[in-house]
């Protein structure tokens, strides 16, 4: 696949989660982690990490769960998260960091 945006996301036990609509925080360095905006329906756009996302057949499949991705901390979904909103995003998905 060429691009990310507008595929569709599905969650590790292959149920379609939503539409992929933006891709953030993609700069290269060794601790940096990309989040992938996804509108998840009536519940509105969640941002998942994209450690461990795989192409699939018509889209892409992340390692976390329905339940974790609807249940995430809402923050503003068009811009990488910093502070606090990162650092709840990360301790929600249980994701660790290289550099901490």
């Amino acid at each position: 696949m060429d691009t990310v945006t507008g595929h569709p996301l599905y969650d590790a036990d292959g149920n379609k989660l939503g539409k992929i609509v933006d891709v953030l925080g993609l700069y290269g360095g060794a601790d940096d982690i990309g989040w992938l905006a996804v509108k998840v329906g009536l519940r509105g756009t969640k941002l998942v990490p994209n450690t461990g996302v795989e192409p699939g057949e018509d889209g892409f499949t992340t390692p976390f769960t329905k339940d974790q991705i609807t249940s995430a901390p809402k923050v503003p979904p068009h811009f990488e998260p910093a502070g606090d909103d990162r650092e709840a995003l990360l301790s929600h998905y249980g994701v660790r960091l290289a550099g901490l």
